[in-house]
């Protein structure tokens, strides 16, 4: 999660109040004080998915949580490989 300010967030959605209002209600924004919380890579998938391709809230949720799922799996993939990778250049 990266902090912006309102005006950083509006520009990143093209100034679209109502698509942060719509990100704020359906948590995928955070609001604290005058920063907000952002998942960058998960608003800019939450935007196409709603301007360009119409899917519902219900299913927004859904693929950005999947995403970031999926995002973290990668992750602890690389972790579990350079690890083996480790383990064998050791017993060599």
């Amino acid at each position: 999660m990266i902090r912006f300010t309102y005006q950083h967030l509006l520009e990143l959605v093209d100034g679209d109040d109502e698509f942060i209002v719509r990100l704020v209600e359906e948590g995928l924004i955070e609001s604290r004080d005058e920063l907000l919380s952002v998942d960058v890579d998960a608003v800019l998938l939450a935007r196409t998915l709603w301007r360009n391709l119409e899917v519902d809230w219900p299913g927004i949720e859904i693929i950005v949580r999947l995403a970031s799922q999926l995002n973290s799996a990668r992750r602890r993939v690389q972790e579990l490989e350079a690890a083996l990778a480790t383990g064998e250049r050791s017993k060599t």
